[in-house]
């Protein structure tokens, strides 16, 4: 396994999981299928911030 390329892959493809994860639970509480802590909006900052951590890691292969 090359360690170079293979870390900042893993680690982008993670937190795209995070973010898909985190906009489902933003998309549910928006139509109240279930009842979230934080409202859909700061939800979505947050997959705004792992999507966008995420393109920079799979930029630096």
């Amino acid at each position: 396994m090359e360690t170079k390329r293979g870390v900042p892959n893993i680690l982008g493809n993670g937190l795209v999981g995070v973010g898909l994860v985190l906009f489902a639970v933003a998309v549910a509480g928006a139509v109240g299928v279930v009842d979230v802590r934080f409202s859909p909006g700061v939800y979505l900052i947050f997959v705004a911030i792992s999507f966008i951590l995420a393109w920079l890691l799979r930029s630096l292969t």
